[in-house]
């Protein structure tokens, strides 16, 4: 089922996050946008497999992960091959782009989903909420989608930690294993020079080839993985102390992972699991 939101022109100047659409089991039909939608876009794969195509970049975007599509933002998708179900999530509002950037999210492409089980369950949760908001005789009803919205993309972003994110170029599969490789020691103090030891590179080449299949740097995926990581622990292990989260997501400085949180999430660690 797809549900179109209306919200006056007062409704979206005093609210930050306003959901615009909204999709549960979408047999998605091919799309060709040049130029985009004027809102934020959410895909979800549900089931099946589709190609998207995000400007020049081109992914898959199999069950249990996401893609992005941030505001006039070219892109087209469609079945790979039989029928391809998406659930789906369109909004903007004032506060969209600082948050999406706070949450990890702002950047367009297909993105996996660690815990991807226990995220998709999370998500259709919310998008079942949403729904039944949408079709409720509430007052002020564009609050509470506003409020249910941010939930969703909360929990897509810290809750279910946003590990890796697709390739764009690599034909040989080696920079899939510089990422599994970070990701398995990324609480261990590890150099671009280690790295490169390891898979028989020079570091320029490395980081050359890094930023050209992932648009990030190894340095910033590095640190989303950890960050991304110590967002679980401080939600899921309230046993240890922040300190003891830092090391086990390669900080042994607490105040440095604290400031790293911080310009991560928008939040301190502390304040981030008092608010989970």
């Amino acid at each position: 089922m797809d549900y179109m939101v209306r919200v006056t022109k007062q409704q979206y100047i005093n609210t930050p996050l306003v959901l615009r659409m909204a999709g549960i089991d979408h047999i998605q039909e091919k799309v060709n946008r040049p130029s985009g939608l004027p809102v934020w876009q959410i895909l979800y794969g549900a089931s099946g497999t589709g190609n998207i195509r995000i400007e020049e970049s081109r992914y898959n975007l199999e069950e249990g992960q996401i893609a992005v599509l941030p505001p006039h933002t070219g892109h087209q998708y469609e079945s790979a091959q039989n029928e391809w179900k998406v659930h789906f999530l369109g909004f903007d509002g004032n506060s969209c782009q600082k948050l999406l950037t706070d949450l990890g999210l702002a950047r367009p492409g297909v993105y996996h989903l660690s815990h991807s089980e226990k995220a998709s369950q999370a998500f259709l949760l919310h998008l079942k909420e949403i729904v039944s908001v949408i079709n409720s005789q509430i007052h002020l009803k564009y609050r509470a989608l506003s409020k249910e919205l941010y939930s969703t993309l909360l929990d897509l972003a810290s809750g279910s930690s946003l590990e890796r994110t697709a390739l764009w170029n690599d034909p040989d599969g080696l920079m899939s294993d510089v990422i599994e490789y970070l990701e398995k020691h990324c609480s261990e103090d590890i150099s671009l020079m280690q790295i490169g030891e390891e898979f028989h590179l020079t570091p320029e080449y490395l980081c050359a080839r890094f930023k050209n299949s992932t648009g990030e740097t190894v340095g910033q995926y590095l640190k989303r993985v950890r960050i991304g990581r110590a967002r679980i622990l401080l939600m899921e292990r309230p046993d240890l102390n922040l300190s003891r989260i830092g090391e086990l997501c390669g900080y042994r400085s607490p105040s440095y992972f604290g400031k790293v949180f911080r310009e991560m999430t928008g939040l301190t660690p502390q304040n981030f699991r008092t608010v989970r």
